[in-house]
């Protein structure tokens, strides 16, 4: 429905919103003092979705060499049934690549690497997600999840992050966020 990619030196990144219906129409698009901006109208949301690269130097003084994050804020504005999925994951990977799980820091991340470069993807894990909506921060108050303390939308793959996006109610938002960064 809506896709976006990143060419790396490991592979092509692609981060992709799927629905259940098939509408989807371009509203308005520009720009933001450090990224762009999209705005989309589907079946049953009103979508934005962000991209910008991370600020550099680190806090740390350290670099990368290049980096791209999205972020989608989704908005329920009608009462129709719409399953949305969002799913962040890489193709066009060398041979010599290798993948592992780098999880840890309040993320959800998975890591390609070769004897070059080295990639990382992620997004906020969730027991982050679950302290948002603790807080009402761009996540549902309702959605809290107190049998485990952890939201359980995203599911890590070898080479994918898939996350359904819960169903919302009118007027409920949610935010969720992917970044993807690489260096030697």
């Amino acid at each position: 429905m809506i896709n976006r990619t990143f060419k790396t030196p490991l592979g092509k990144v692609s981060c992709e919103l799927n629905s259940n219906l098939k509408f989807v129409e371009l509203q308005n698009s520009g720009n933001y003092e450090k990224g762009v901006y999209e705005r989309f109208k589907t079946s049953a949301h009103d979508i934005e979705l962000i991209e910008f690269k991370v600020k550099q130097p680190f806090y740390n003084g350290e670099t990368i060499s290049d980096s791209k994050c999205w972020i989608w804020r989704i908005e329920k504005v009608k009462e129709i049934s719409e399953k949305l999925e969002l799913k962040v994951s890489i193709s066009d990977f060398p041979k010599n690549s290798e993948f592992d799980y780098a999880s840890g820091e309040n993320l959800d991340a998975f890591e390609i690497t070769n004897n070059e470069w080295k990639l990382h993807i992620g997004t906020e894990d969730g027991f982050i997600l679950n302290r948002r909506a603790e807080n009402n921060d761009w996540f549902p108050k309702r959605l809290i999840n107190i049998k485990k303390d952890w939201q359980e939308i995203t599911e890590l793959k070898e080479s994918s992050i898939q996350t359904k996006v819960p169903e919302l109610e009118v007027g409920e938002k949610i935010h969720l966020q992917y970044l993807t960064a690489f260096d030697k």
